[in-house]
């Protein structure tokens, strides 16, 4: 049944306005810093200007913005000077995800995203301030069409399964949403956020700026400086926890009918599902200072047709779990993963040799290369580049052959493990979503008779490669009979 056309509602004009200023704030900083020592008066009315022309613009974008649900597609026309109307058929949409800010909450409005087969620029449309009831009404139209053409670009059913039907639910713990905010690196981004912007506006900043910075530093001394320095460090950790904390704020998954559905977040409540024939493997992640926690975080592998914000790496289904939980995690929500039978060998001696070989080569050529430029500075400086080097290689190198495993789970699966820095990583792969599997050997290692392995799967709108260097020949031989059984 059609329905007749709707507007947005009034608030949607807010989205707009962020969204617009987002894009001009960068531009209007270094337009302020570039005019407003030569006048202050038109630095001021040049911001005015900018900010009236988008709230214009905002304005017409609202009235010229409206969807309708037809028999067999939702229609969308927008559109201020160039009008267009986008056909989005029911069959064709992959993925909805809904977002509901706090100051929505009271007035039962959120913003959804539409994400469908034929888009890979991020989502098809998106519906700010809409009725929360709305996703739901959607749904319905989309239940009338076949699930297969949902999914048309999966070419192999992996984990979905008609005969999974047993619901399942988990939700994250304070403890563990503590221990996972305080180990993570994510105040780095911010600083590396901070150090992109300045180095946008470096130029618009008179000389005179930095030489009174110069002058307050060596007033203030290296020492306060350092002080300084570890401040504002702690100020960005903590922020970055505090903003984890409320991005995954009473973290919820359930699984039903082959879909898994996330809904999370404490400023804005994220709502998400995700169809278990996407999924081409499972992934457990776990770095050093969170292994010695106990904690690890669990991802999929997915095939998507965006290239937006997370659609581009693995989805979190899970960012922490502790441990001894996953297991029966794994059993409840991918039972047909045989995680009980998972049996590794030890790792190899000639695999430690050959990682480490490699990581003394690498150091010892930085050593080189770096050497001759400081050496005639100082023979202490000379001696932090060694050890840093050390430092960098030989850790790593370790970490890769102690990790280093793959396994033959049964007929469907195969265990891979692997390192990358510091963090171990654990791959559950179905033998369906095996693209290619690459079995590499030099003639020097076929002496010794040790080989690389590498597994090819979709991933997003490319493939990822999954590999493991370094491991006996005949541990990888039989992988390669397993895969080539029917």
């Amino acid at each position: 049944m059609t329905s007749d056309p709707k507007h947005l509602h009034p608030a949607a004009m807010l989205f707009f306005f962020y969204k617009d200023i987002k894009s001009w704030l960068i531009p209007a900083i270094v337009f302020v810093f570039a005019v407003y020592n030569q006048s202050k008066l038109w630095s001021i009315l040049g911001l005015i200007a900018v900010v009236v022309l988008i709230l214009i613009n905002d304005l017409l974008k609202y009235f010229m913005f409206s969807y309708q649900f037809m028999d067999d597609e939702i229609l969308v026309r927008s559109g201020v000077f160039v009008k267009k109307v986008n056909h989005i058929p029911y069959d064709r949409i992959q993925n909805i995800t809904a977002n509901q800010w706090f100051f929505l909450k009271p007035f039962k409005l959120e913003e959804l995203e539409i994400e469908t087969a034929g888009h890979s620029e991020g989502p098809e449309v998106s519906l700010a301030a809409v009725p929360v009831v709305l996703k739901d009404e959607l749904n319905q139209y989309r239940k009338k069409f076949s699930s297969i053409e949902v999914t048309q670009n999966v070419s192999r059913e992996t984990f979905s399964d008609e005969s999974d039907s047993k619901r399942a639910s988990y939700s994250i713990t304070w403890r563990e949403l503590l221990k996972f905010s305080l180990t993570s690196p994510a105040f780095l981004s911010g600083l590396l956020v901070v150090l992109a912007f300045y180095g946008k506006i470096q130029h618009s900043i008179s000389k005179q700026v930095y030489q009174a910075a110069a002058d307050e530093f060596v007033h203030l001394g290296w020492l306060l400086v350092a002080i300084g320095l570890l401040i504002v460090l702690l100020v960005f950790y903590i922020v970055s926890v505090l903003v984890l904390i409320a991005k995954y704020y009473h973290f919820h998954l359930e699984k039903e009918d082959n879909q898994f559905e996330m809904q999370y977040g404490f400023f804005k409540t994220k709502r998400t599902s995700i169809s278990k024939n996407r999924i081409q493997a499972v992934v457990i992640k776990q770095t050093l200072l969170r292994r010695m926690l106990h904690i690890s975080s669990i991802k999929l592998v997915i095939i998507s047709n965006s290239k937006k914000n997370e659609t581009e790496k693995d989805i979190i289904i899970m960012p922490v779990i502790e441990t001894d939980k996953l297991n029966g995690f794994l059993k409840e929500f991918f039972p047909h993963i045989p995680v009980d039978r998972l049996k590794l060998d030890e790792a190899n001696v000639g695999t430690y040799y050959y990682d480490l070989r490699n990581a003394i080569i690498f150091s010892l050529i930085t050593d080189v290369i770096l050497g001759l430029m400081v050496f005639k500075s100082s023979i202490w400086l000379l001696l932090a580049v060694i050890i840093a080097s050390a430092i960098f290689w030989l850790p790593s190198a370790y970490l890769n052959a102690r990790r280093a495993r793959v396994s033959i789970m049964n007929d469907e699966y195969v265990y891979l493990q692997n390192n990358q820095v510091t963090s171990k990583n654990s791959y559950f792969v179905p033998k369906n979503s095996i693209q290619l599997l690459d079995r590499r050997q030099s003639i020097w290692l076929s002496k010794k008779r040790f080989a690389h392995i590498r597994l090819s799967c979709r991933s997003g709108v490319g493939e990822r490669i999954l590999k493991v260097k370094y491991l006996p020949q005949n541990q990888i031989d039989k992988v390669v009979e397993w895969y080539k059984r029917a």
